[in-house]
Formats: structure tokens, C-alpha cells, sequence
């Protein structure tokens, strides 16, 4: 049987360079009411119109047309896995399991790039902030239209390797253009944690962004066992390092906390949080005060290791950015950023729906350093969106997204459709 969908797909294509009209039952932007039976004009892949349309409007399609999405934080090189890599606890249990599963050769680089960029388009995801260990992300891995912001991970409690690693992460920088260009592949930093960076290697770190206009981002807040370690230089995470053979008393004196790190990446042009689970009252009127700095809050990842509840009303109310990642496969059984923003629709409902799709398009956009014009709807701008199929009868709004049925059906760039998705047909 041929669906709405089907049809409108083979006819949108049909009629390439003429003006065509995409007659839609919602269309959301960031920060913007929700309208509903609206009609876009486009031609030459640039909206020309948008315009309400009559409740008895005919040939309306059933899908809410959103901006294509942002994944601000993302391991790409677990995208082979499965299901995610366990025990979840204790936290340092499974980080020793991520390092066996390294060790063991089952990390298939350039594939796992790959095959993480494309499940992310079929989530309607078409920017990416991917921390990348040893694979480069090249060219080829990106579909049409996409883009990554690649932050080369540095993790090294040595001192005598800072020289070494902070070469290799000035190369990373050097491989790639600086923030804003028109390559699909812009370079970052990230410092992995505090504990697994040497102090004095972070601030290095800092100071080469700073010099180089780059991206920084790193896990912060993410355990209580982290903040242990940098208050009390003892705990969980001491015990790791020794057995690790990786401990040295002078490298966690005790005294520190989260604000320490928070003052220094703020100096980056853009600095991402990564988790903040566990941002006190200080550290989020912090970073609520540095408009250039963001959280970045990973929900299915975060209920995966069954932490407490995020912090993420709080940031909100203080005005702190806060943007969604998926976090990887290695925490989370796919890489649908999509999944994530029905998640917190449904977990979080004092959060209104123009504001969370924000958190997933424009102010994430914006947190990698990248303009946010690509990530909303809007007349005399390039079509670029997200077809989310309704295939019930749900009024409400709130209940059509959070409905496990409404999911991604096809991607526009422009004049084309990069991804397809309905009942099975990928990327045709």
C-alpha cells in the first residue's frame, strides 16, 4: 500500500528546481508557538512562504515538521555495539570494562564513524559533537549536509607526557578549519575528567583552544566519587588510579572542586560541561552567568548508570544553557538524539516543547561554535527539517511527541532527501 508519505516523497522529488509546497499538521521551532496546518513554499531548496492553512485543508501530510537536530556530545567509536557495555556500577567498573573492550581489538574505527553518522541522521540529527580517541572523522563518513565538530580526546596523568599530548591535540586542531567554516569536519578539544587529566595539562589544554578559537568540552560532575577524589584526593576513584598504577598523591592533593575546572573553560570561545550531575548551587549560578559555556545532559545515558535527578531545573531557572547528547552506544542502546528530547518530554513536562527543541537545535548548535541559522524553519532560509511521522489520533501536542510511535520519517537538506525512513526504507 502506498502511504502519504510515499506519495509526497516520489512527487517532491519529481518536481526538483520548480516551486514545491510541503503542506504540514505542525511546524515547531526553537523558542517559537507551535503552529498548526501550515503550508511551505520552497524552491531551489530556499523557503520562499510560510502560511497557515485552513483546518479543512486537503492533502495535509500527518507528520510535525521540526529543524534538523543537534547532538552536542557523542562517543562514535562504540556505534558497533549492540547494547551498551556493562555493569553500569560502580562507575569504575565499567570504565574498566570500556578499557578492556579497547584492548581487545573490537573497535572498528572508520566503520564505527560510519555507521554512528548515519543511525544519527536517521534520528534527524545533522550535526554532530563527537570526542574522538584514535579514528579521524573524514569527508567521506558525513552525509550531505551534515557537519562534526571532532574534539580530539586527551586524557594523561603524567606529567612528563604533556609536551606529547598536547602536540598531538595542536595537530587534531591543525587537521581541521577553525569554527565557522564551510568544511563538514571542525576541530575541538577535550580534556577526558579531572580525573584523568594531569592539572597542569588541562590548563595547557585551555590556553591552546583559547589561541586556536576551538571548542573545548569535558566530563565534569558526572559522580560523587569524582568530587570525592578532588576534595578529599581519596575514595573511589584513588583506589582506581593505584590499581591502574596511575596514582600520585601531589596530582590529587584534595582541596579542589568542580569550580576550579569551570573557571578555566570558560575562558574557551565555547566550553561544554559535559553531565553536571552533581553542579552545586555555585557551580550552576556560574555557569548560568557565562553565556559561552553550556551542560550538556545525556538522559538515557544518565538513567542507564541510575544517577539522581539531574540538576537540569535548576540550570534552567538560573538561565544556564543547557543542550542534549546521546552519549554513546557504550551507555545507551542507540544514538537517536530524538529518543533523548522524547525523554525529557515526557520526564521533565514543566519544560515546554519550544524550549527543549531548542536544547537539541539552535542553542546546541550555537555551544559547538556553529551558526544556528541551519537548525530552524523559517522564510528565506534553506529548507532544512525533520518530518516526524503522527500515525495516531493524539490532540494534544505534548502526547503526539512523547508517543513512541512518532519518530523520524525523512530528512530534507535543501533540495534533497538525505534520509528516508518510513517503514523500513533507508536512505534511498
Amino acid at each position: 500500500m502506498t502511504t502519504p508519505l510515499r506519495l509526497w516523497k516520489d512527487d517532491w522529488q519529481s518536481r526538483s528546481g520548480r516551486e514545491r509546497v510541503l503542506r504540514v499538521r505542525w511546524l515547531l521551532n526553537p523558542d517559537q508557538p507551535p503552529l498548526e496546518n501550515v503550508e511551505i513554499v520552497e524552491q531551489y531548496g530556499l523557503i520562499s512562504e510560510i502560511r497557515p492553512l485552513s483546518a479543512s485543508a486537503r492533502d495535509v501530510l500527518p507528520v510535525i515538521l521540526i529543524p534538523t537536530l543537534v547532538n552536542a556530545h557523542t562517543h562514535l567509536e562504540f556505534s558497533t555495539l549492540s547494547e551498551p557495555i556493562r555493569p553500569a556500577l560502580p562507575f569504575q567498573e565499567w570504565i574498566s570494562a570500556v578499557i578492556q573492550w579497547r584492548r581487545g581489538g573490537d573497535s572498528n574505527g572508520g566503520e564505527a564513524v560510519r555507521r554512528g553518522l548515519a543511525e544519527s541522521l536517521q534520528s534527524g540529527v545533522t550535526l554532530v559533537g563527537e570526542i574522538t580517541t584514535t579514528q579521524p572523522v573524514c569527508n567521506n563518513h558525513i552525509a550531505e549536509g551534515c557537519r562534526v565538530v571532532s574534539f580530539r580526546e586527551v586524557i594523561g596523568l603524567q606529567q612528563e607526557r604533556i609536551p606529547e599530548l598536547l602536540q598531538q591535540a595542536a595537530v587534531h586542531l591543525s587537521r581541521y578549519s577553525e569554527s565557522g567554516s564551510d568544511d563538514s569536519v571542525v576541530g575541538g578539544i577535550s580534556p577526558h575528567a579531572p580525573y584523568t587529566v594531569h592539572p597542569e595539562l588541562f590548563s595547557s589544554l585551555v590556553e591552546l583552544a583559547v589561541s586556536r578559537n576551538a571548542v573545548v568540552a569535558m566530563h565534569l560532575a558526572e559522580t560523587m566519587d569524582e568530587l570525592e577524589l578532588l576534595h578529599d584526593g581519596n575514595g573511589r576513584f584513588a583506589d582506581f588510579l593505584r590499581r591502574l598504577g596511575l596514582w600520585n598523591s601531589a596530582t590529587f592533593p584534595g582541596g579542589r572542586s568542580i569550580r576550579d575546572f569551570l573557571e578555566q573553560l570558560v575562558r574557551a570561545p565555547r566550553a561544554l560541561a559535559i553531565h553536571g550531575n552533581h553542579f552545586s548551587l555555585d557551580d550552576i549560578q556560574f555557569v548560568a552567568r557565562h553565556v559561552n559555556m553550556a551542560t550538556v545532559f545525556c538522559p538515557r545515558t544518565h538513567a542507564f548508570f541510575g544517577h539522581g535527578s539531574h540538576p537540569i531545573r535548576q540550570l534552567l531557572a538560573a538561565g544556564a544553557r543547557v543542550v542534549l547528547g546521546t552519549d554513546s552506544r557504550a551507555s545507551n542502546p542507540d544514538l537517536s538524539l530524538w529518543k533523548e528530547l522524547q525523554f525529557v518530554a515526557t520526564h521533565f513536562p514543566d519544560i515546554s516543547i519550544p524550549r527543549l527543541l531548542a536544547m537539541a537545535t539552535t542553542d546546541a548548535a550555537d555551544s559547538l561554535g556553529l551558526p544556528t541559522e541551519c537548525h530552524e524553519i523559517r522564510e528565506g532560509a534553506a529548507l532544512r527539517c525533520v518530518l516526524l511521522n503522527v500515525n495516531h489520533d493524539k490532540s494534544n501536542l505534548r502526547d503526539l511527541i512523547c508517543h513512541p510511535s512518532t519518530q523520524p520519517a525523512a530528512v530534507l537538506v535543501g533540495e534533497h532527501v538525505v534520509g528516508w525512513f518510513k517503514k523500513g526504507v533507508r536512505n534511498q
